[in-house]
């Protein structure tokens, strides 16, 4: 499936920063590169600073696995859906919620007209088109962690055993929290590169590297099951395909 695939990719490009990021951290490292317009050849060398600016990037590059992750699983989940001709009675209560939940954003200054048009848009929507949802209305409720995910998957009635079956707070939760919460200081700007690199050792980046991605693989094959044996759909409804 395209979900491993993906993911898979990522990692690749995660383990190919950490390798570069694993020798800067040894003593003494700079970069030498030859400048071929100029024919001499340049060195940088590589302080604390830049180190510290380095170690907060992997915050993003995870952050970015994790949220890339659960947003193609729910886009693969939909995709199949639409794929197999489905309309809002023909998928299970919690699909139909979760649906729901996102293509409607209730905004309480709505005008009355605005949300009576809402609900007949709606209501045609369930009583005559296949399922649908775009990737502009896939709304998490905030920044992932373990808890966020978990709440994704029960919204959907998607069996995460195999996921319990590995999950350790201490190890899993924690580095999902510590991630996010990071990932949130750079992208809004509360802490510098050098504020949130200085607090993390390169050993500790890498042990939440690999807690993440066990727990994010674990994650995609509960979804791949789900997928595959159409756990979004209710009994007994015939499959189509759309056209």
């Amino acid at each position: 499936m395209l979900i491993r695939e993906e993911f898979d990719n990522r990692v690749i490009e995660i383990e190919s920063f950490y390798e570069i990021l694993g020798i800067i951290e040894l003593k003494g490292p700079k970069i030498t590169a030859y400048d071929l317009n100029n024919s001499i050849e340049k060195i940088v060398n590589i302080n604390s600073a830049k180190v510290d600016t380095l170690r907060s990037t992997a915050y993003l590059l995870l952050y970015n696995l994790i949220e890339s992750t659960i947003y193609n699983t729910i886009t693969s989940i939909f995709d199949e859906i639409k794929d197999s001709g489905l309309k809002y009675f023909d998928v299970i209560d919690d699909v139909q919620k979760y649906w729901l939940n996102n293509i409607y954003k209730h905004n309480d200054n709505k005008r009355k007209e605005t949300i009576i048009e809402t609900i007949i848009t709606i209501s045609n929507k369930i009583s005559t088109e296949i399922i649908e949802l775009a990737s502009n209305e896939i709304n998490y409720g905030g920044s992932l962690d373990a808890q966020k995910i978990f709440a994704t998957a029960k919204s959907m009635k998607i069996d995460i055993s195999n996921v319990h079956v590995i999950y350790d707070k201490t190890k899993h939760g924690e580095s999902l929290v510590e991630v996010k919460k990071k990932r949130n200081w750079l992208a809004h700007g509360e802490k510098s590169f050098i504020e949130v690199g200085s607090s993390s050792t390169f050993s500790q980046l890498d042990d939440a590297r690999k807690y993440i991605c066990d727990f994010l693989s674990e994650f995609i094959t509960s979804v791949e099951t789900y997928i595959t044996n159409k756990h979004f759909k209710t009994i007994n409804t015939p499959l189509t395909t759309a056209s």
